[in-house]
């Protein structure tokens, strides 16, 4: 039982690593983005082909390297923020909102497909295997995953401290400001595409370590392992917790992974339906989203306000939620017009006649 929940603890250590790197995308900067995954799984996939040796027929894939796993890493690192740039140039230059978001999902399945039908690339359907005891010692098959999730939870801490502590740095608040108002934040000088494009760069890159660490802890990957919706599992963790609140995203990311996504496992499936019970795992998280959504769309542990007291802006799914709800009940939210009409100052209703000193209204 202890190595069963040390595995379900690892994952869970592991899928936060990237559900910091795409907070800092959507929650910093404001961009939905539906590609991260496909970074992740670029990042396992190259730390393999450069740790697990050349290709034994009639298994084939790019590489073939035996490098130390450490080295590997960074190096599968490097080449995902290099892919990252490529979509991020593209997609953040002009389009925002539901735009990004759309252009992003076709890169991550124009990717699953290329690494699925092209069998040099990454073996195809069958995927790569072969990576065992990445971080040496010769340790038992026990003792090397105790070790290894120590090993994830240090990784995760030092992520941790860096995330927070960029967080609360200008960078952090230039990031939020761009994020909250484009306009404004360009007319005092801040470069609105380098800003998101550099947060962009830095979660991609995350991404690719959590890559990185899943290669040494399932020892095997393919196509069937990143099915471009388990995107919504993280997103899911990362509304729980708190978008923006990089503690929150840690937190939510444990509540989902543990509580939901392997809770949901012991669902009962009848023997001629054995699909239904990761389909209502599915048909669950899903209800989670909605419900934190509708309830508490700022998480567990909410983004913390700004010195002027205000709330962070909502995403474009919150307000299309809300807007839905408002028309439902048949009411609507106050346009911008309206804010600044209700807000504008009072003048005095009545004025002094020049020529009789008389008051009218």
């Amino acid at each position: 039982m202890l190595q069963y929940w040390t595995a379900i603890l690892t994952e869970a250590t592991i899928f936060a690593v990237l559900a910091l790197g795409i907070d800092m995308i959507w929650g910093w900067a404001g961009d939905f983005d539906l590609s991260a995954y496909a970074y992740f799984a670029l990042g396992v996939y190259m730390t393999m082909v450069m740790t697990i040796g050349k290709p034994q027929s009639p298994v084939v894939y790019i590489l073939g390297w035996h490098l130390p796993y450490p080295i590997a890493v960074v190096l599968a690192v490097v080449v995902v923020v290099a892919f990252a740039a490529i979509i991020g140039a593209i997609a953040l230059r002009s389009l925002r909102e539901v735009y990004f978001s759309i252009t992003t999902l076709g890169a991550v399945w124009a990717i699953y497909y290329a690494v699925e039908n092209y069998t040099p690339l990454f073996n195809g359907y069958n995927g790569v295997y072969g990576l065992f005891d990445p971080l040496g010692g010769g340790l038992s098959y026990n003792a090397y995953h105790y070790l290894f999730f120590g090993f994830c939870l240090l990784v995760l801490f030092v992520v941790y401290l860096v995330v927070q502590r960029l967080s609360v740095s200008p960078f952090g608040r230039m990031v939020r400001a761009v994020r909250d108002d484009e306009r404004a934040a360009s007319v005092y000088g801040r470069n609105v595409f380098w800003a998101k494009y550099r947060t962009y760069l830095f979660g991609a890159g995350l991404a690719g370590l959590a890559g990185g660490l899943f290669a040494a802890y399932i020892g095997a990957f393919n196509p069937l392992d990143w099915r471009p919706t388990e995107i919504f599992v993280l997103y899911a963790a990362i509304l729980v917790g708190g978008r923006g609140n990089p503690k929150g995203v840690v937190l939510g990311s444990f509540i989902v992974y543990v509580g939901f996504v392997e809770m949901t496992r012991y669902i009962p499936s009848p023997a001629a339906r054995p699909e239904l019970g990761p389909a209502l795992r599915q048909i669950l998280i899903g209800l989670l989203i909605v419900l934190m959504l509708k309830f508490r769309p700022s998480g567990l542990l909410p983004e913390r306000l700004g010195n002027d007291g205000t709330q962070p802006r909502r995403s474009w799914p919150e307000r299309l939620f809300r807007s839905s709800n408002d028309a439902l009940d048949g009411t609507a939210a106050p346009t911008s017009d309206e804010v600044s009409t209700v807000n504008a100052p009072t003048e005095d209703v009545t004025a002094i006649s020049p020529m009789t000193d008389e008051v009218t209204p």
